[in-house]
């Protein structure tokens, strides 16, 4: 490994190289990151970050945002040098034979999974080209935190990018962006975690892999929701597929993990939320403040409208997505015939109504209800 580029006060860089009165313009110029390579000789995994643009730079910052499971350090930072497709300016010394750059690559780390880079040059000097390698972050692979993650390839974010030309010293801005470009070395098996309240007997789930369905536990999807009878309509699912909501029952709760194998081939959804039938789920902990809510507030496990509230989902995680606006402030669930309503164990007798959560209704109305061990639909006001 090369000699590492020292490390200087991100603030005096900034200071160096974005004036306070700098303008800034959006341009479709980007910056990209390679998939992850290996080197034999350090035993360690590598990532380049490089251009591609339409104009000639003098000077670029950035913010890298790195997922669990995969881990760097400032130290790790090297800017592409002579014979490695970089694309800084460079002076050759013949009785030396050393190579001389006029910019210099810094970097800091604000937190654990950031990386903040920042490229200028004292002489304001010009890039050679308008494409090219900027430089390259050595990684460390966590096996055991990446099998745990819901997310099927490691997602990086890259933020705050700002590239300068000499001209006026004006600085261009590309969009923020996150991509996963993270395939190699990446371990395609994943152990998580399901877990179904003993009370409720209700949760949600979506997995990055197919996977069959653990004893005691039914899967269901849902494709329609009627707002009338203010009714969730449940089919059920035979197995788990990849990347597809699910609402999941257990008569007598749940707690364990489930296995399965990742395909790291397949496209995967960047922002790791997938949406099928009345139903959305999210593969990392997302902020939602739209849609209905699997709660208990205190009379059995329903979907509220989120009504603007925000809520934190947790990877793995579904939320009632309906295709058009509802009246239901709460809607309860409702099985087709194959799903095999009486799961929902309740001790009934034959003159006595539960609604479909399995509360005794003691005047029932209009709706669907639980009379014995059928399910019934009431026709009346």
């Amino acid at each position: 490994m090369k000699k590492p580029i020292l490390v200087f006060t991100l603030m005096a860089l900034m200071l160096l190289f974005i004036p306070i009165s700098m303008s800034a313009e959006s341009t479709t110029d980007r910056i990209v990151l390679s998939d992850l390579a290996y080197d034999s000789d350090l035993g360690f995994y590598y990532f380049d970050v490089s251009l591609e643009g339409s104009r000639i730079y003098t000077a670029y910052n950035m913010d890298i945002f790195l997922p669990a499971g995969i881990s760097s350090d400032k130290d790790y930072v090297f800017m592409m040098e002579e014979g490695e497709d970089g694309i800084y300016p460079y002076t050759y010394n013949k009785i030396k034979k050393t190579y001389t750059y006029t910019h210099s690559v810094s970097a800091s780390q604000p937190s654990s999974n950031q990386l903040r880079i920042a490229c200028t040059s004292d002489i304001n000097e010009e890039f050679l080209e308008t494409s090219g390698t900027l430089f390259r972050v050595y990684v460390e692979i966590d096996d055991a935190a990446l099998a745990a993650s819901f997310i099927p390839k490691p997602i990086v974010t890259v933020s705050g990018i700002a590239l300068v030309v000499k001209e006026g010293a004006k600085r261009y801005v590309p969009d923020d962006f996150s991509c996963q470009p993270f395939t190699t070395g990446v371990p395609s098996e994943r152990t998580l975690p399901i877990n179904v309240n003993t009370t409720n007997k209700i949760g949600t789930l979506i997995l990055p892999f197919d996977a069959a369905l653990p004893t005691g536990v039914k899967a269901y999807t849902c494709s329609s929701i009627d707002d009338f009878t203010k009714t969730i309509i449940l089919t059920p699912a035979l197995s788990f597929e990849a990347c597809k909501p699910y609402i999941i029952f257990s008569e007598n709760g749940y707690t364990g993990n489930i296995n399965g194998d990742v395909d790291l081939s397949a496209d995967f959804d960047d922002d790791g939320v997938y949406t099928e039938g009345c139903l959305t789920g999210v593969l990392k902990t997302t902020v939602v403040n739209t849609g209905y809510i699997l709660q208990n507030q205190g009379d059995g496990p329903k979907f509220y409208d989120a009504d603007g509230a925000s809520f934190s989902l947790p990877a793995g995680r579904c939320y009632l997505t309906p295709p058009a606006p509802l009246s239901a402030k709460s809607l309860q669930f409702s099985f087709d015939e194959a799903a095999e309503i009486t799961d929902v164990s309740v001790d009934v007798k034959s003159d006595i109504y539960h609604d479909l959560s399995g509360r005794r209704v003691e005047r029932p109305v209009k709706g669907f209800y639980l009379h014995g061990t059928e399910k019934v639909f009431i026709n009346k006001p």
